[in-house]
């Protein structure tokens, strides 16, 4: 507990995640976790990985995608401030399709499996948070299956940036590469949207920020929302 403090506490109370939760429940999840600080750009998870350490963000930022032999990236969310990485890891004892990256200097509550595995089984109010989280984060799976299959790559890219602008806000820091690897889509192609984006005025870019300015513009829900 000591690498810890009162504000990060504060600030997993009040998250999506842990809404609903006893401040008591989250001080226990800390008490039973350690703290583990990655530089940017350290891998955490590798694919083919049996990992079963389960993460909570405390400051930073983590990727977790799939990458292909020719190296084609996909990323299927980024995980913030007070949310987790890996919560089924614990359970499935197997090697994943999956790798986690720090884009940032990121520090975490870092769970080891059979701690986390013995606090759920003693903390049963967390199993509820648990599968609302998965569940969202598979009907938003779904979801994007769906748009590319059927959507152009044009409003792939503007549903992309609705949902980081949701969860980030305005300036997103984010480079084409790290957009095009979330819509599943070349730099090319939103270097490309991102211009006629900006000629329409519902967004503008400078040195590597992106400000949405019309946030409404940029809403597809045909197939629901995703999570990023």
């Amino acid at each position: 507990m000591a690498d810890f403090d009162k504000n990060d506490m504060d600030t997993f109370c009040r998250a999506p995640f842990f809404k609903g939760l006893a401040r008591q429940t989250v001080e226990r999840l800390f008490a039973v976790g350690d703290c583990a600080t990655f530089a940017k750009d350290t891998l955490i998870s590798s694919i083919g990985d049996n990992f079963g350490t389960v993460l909570f963000v405390i400051s930073g930022l983590l990727r977790v995608s799939v990458c292909s032999a020719s190296g084609r990236r996909i990323t299927f969310l980024l995980v913030k401030e007070a949310e987790p990485y890996n919560l089924l890891g614990p359970y499935l004892n197997r090697s994943r399709f999956l790798e986690a990256q720090a884009l940032e200097k990121t520090r975490c509550l870092k769970i080891r499996d059979r701690d986390y595995l013995k606090f759920v089984e003693q903390h049963p109010a967390i199993v509820h948070n648990i599968l609302q989280w998965i569940g969202k984060s598979l009907d938003s799976a779904n979801s994007r299956l769906l748009d590319l299959m059927e959507k152009k790559v044009e409003t792939r890219i503007l549903r992309v940036l609705s949902t980081l602008h949701q969860k980030f806000g305005s300036p997103l820091l984010f480079t084409s590469q790290e957009i095009s690897e979330i819509a599943g889509t070349t730099p090319e192609s939103t270097l490309r949207t991102m211009g006629l984006l900006r000629e329409m005025g519902i967004l503008s870019t400078q040195r590597g920020k992106i400000w949405i300015h019309d946030p409404p513009a940029l809403k597809d829900t045909e197939f629901g929302a995703i999570k990023i």
